[in-house]
């Protein structure tokens, strides 16, 4: 595989030119020992490492960037593919190694020598064995964020977490608190991002991690529902997330192994049938929708000089790497998210149902708080949020029957999430019936779903967004009104009257406008 890298080849080439020694070293040999496909490359120089990623990204006709000055430290961006640079964070690579977090990571291959790999902690071993190793309690103790790529890289590698590096791992859970609040995002992320999340959460789990990083989901165990529901609030939540992650490979052609999902073999075969034949013109455009970022996050710097337990290199993201910030990715946080409002609005009726009157709102002020806390962007913030507080509004609409005008609602208040509250809804439904899902009541849900789709992706400019037939100007002019907050109410009076067909003219819009003043008159006296 290293030969066949025309990235490391150039590397090596301009090394060797600038007699150079470096080495590619932690997660990229890794992933070159099993044989994976690599994307982000690390590359550990004895001095110069800023010149050589820029001369690097010359002869790659590559983007650029410093991460740090003072550490030396630079990365080159070619495609979707990562290349970092930085000095040995010590002169010596053996301490530079000693430096990392487990022994599988703790790889280095000399680019002059690559017939051999430098390995001085059996992480070979390990690796054949299938069993993630701290090089030291000291690691995780330095850098707790390591505990939380412990668990992900378990998931990630489908390996175990040896008992030994277990136990640290309880036993200084308390610690993550510590972390810098981006870092934990950081890894959170990545842990969604890949499959076998509801894994990922027993684990974090297990480990006494989960209070701390995401306590309000931790809260949710216990919490039991009434029927139709299989399972508590916390087991619940686990099951939509991986109902969307199959919806994701099985219909949306995400390319995601589902091998494993804890829904497969509970979901019946007509789930998926119904859905190649009901929703299949759908997939591609919602597949686009989804993998569509919002603003890059800020990359972090560090307000000191790390030390020999910090992994600088592998905390740093600029632009962030692909498919991070998605919103595929940040529907994965709602459905995670979705239902935390539920334990303090939980109510028993005399019959013995349980109801949780309002959780929808309270959760979108929970999650609120929790990704602000977690330094999500703004955008970010607003889209989980937006998606939780409507995520109940397709359930209700499913009883009733379907206008241009409740569709021009819906989509007039969930702007571009409207689409992915739909997503979520289907997983959630999976997920409350599991083995119970009724054929005809899935296909009649599928059915307004479908209609909804359209709409939004085929007649965006007849329901969803109408193009305006008069504006605040006409509306004054015709009724003699001065500014004010009445322009506005009447504005959007005509574009619901629009967007449900019932008024099609800027003649008609404005007798709209002119009745709507006459009712207000005779109203008043």
């Amino acid at each position: 595989m290293l030969f066949d890298s025309p990235l490391v080849n150039t590397v090596k080439q301009i090394c060797a030119e600038r007699h150079i020694r470096a080495w590619l070293v932690g997660g990229a040999v890794r992933d070159v020992l099993l044989g994976r496909e690599v994307h982000d490359w690390d590359v550990a120089v004895e001095r110069d490492a800023i010149p050589l990623a820029r001369a690097t990204a010359d002869r790659l006709n590559a983007d650029v960037y410093v991460l740090e000055a003072d550490l030396d430290m630079a990365r080159v961006l070619v495609g979707n593919t990562l290349i970092d640079f930085a000095r040995l964070r010590d002169t010596n690579l053996d301490l530079d190694l000693a430096g990392r977090d487990f022994t599988i990571n703790a790889l280095a291959i000399d680019l002059q020598q690559p017939d051999r790999v430098i390995d001085r902690f059996d992480g070979q071993a390990d690796l054949e064995e299938g069993v993630i190793r701290a090089i030291s309690e000291a690691a995780l103790t330095h850098d707790p964020v390591r505990m939380l790529r412990a668990v992900r890289q378990s998931a990630s590698l489908a390996m175990a977490i040896d008992p030994q590096t277990a136990g640290w791992i309880a036993a200084h859970a308390s610690s993550i608190v510590n972390s810098p609040a981006e870092r934990v995002r950081d890894e959170l992320n990545k842990t969604l991002q890949q499959g076998d999340v509801t894994d990922s959460l027993l684990l974090l789990d297990a480990f006494g991690l989960l209070p701390h990083i995401l306590p309000e989901v931790a809260a949710l165990k216990g919490v039991t529902q009434s029927a139709p529901h299989h399972w508590d609030v916390y087991e619940h939540t686990r099951r939509v997330i991986d109902a969307l992650e199959l919806l994701g490979t099985r219909w949306l052609g995400f390319d995601q192994s589902d091998d494993s999902a804890l829904m497969l073999p509970i979901i019946p075969d007509f789930v998926w049938d119904s859905l190649v034949l009901t929703l299949p013109q759908y997939s591609d455009p919602l597949r686009a929708h989804l993998n569509a970022s919002l603003k890059p996050l800020p990359v972090r710097v560090p307000e000191k000089t790390p030390g020999i337990f910090e992994d600088v290199v592998e905390e740093r993201t600029v632009n962030q790497s692909p498919g991070e910030g998605s919103r595929w990715l940040l529907l994965k946080w709602t459905a995670l998210l979705h239902d935390i409002g539920k334990p303090t609005t939980k109510t028993v009726e005399d019959d013995g149902r349980t109801r949780f009157f309002g959780h929808d709102d309270l959760g979108a002020r929970l999650a609120e708080e929790r990704l602000r806390a977690l330094r999500f962007s703004n955008d970010a913030i607003e889209r989980v949020t937006g998606i939780i507080g409507g995520h109940m509004r397709p359930h209700w609409l499913a009883e009733t029957p379907l206008t241009r005008r409740a569709l021009y609602r819906f989509f007039r208040d969930t702007k571009d999430y409207g689409v992915d509250i739909l997503l979520l809804s289907m997983a959630d439904h999976l997920a409350t019936h599991g083995p119970d899902v009724d054929l005809q009541n899935w296909v009649e849900r599928l059915g307004m779903i479908a209609q909804m789709f359209e709409t939004y992706f085929s007649q965006h400019a007849e329901i969803v967004a109408p193009p305006p037939l008069v504006n605040g100007n006409d509306i004054m002019q015709e009724l003699g009104l001065a500014p004010g907050k009445q322009i506005g109410v009447i504005l959007e009076a005509i574009r619901e009257a629009q967007a449900s067909g019932e008024v099609k003219t800027k003649e008609e819009a404005l007798t709209l406008a002119k009745r709507m003043q006459d009712e207000q008159v005779t109203s008043e006296k």
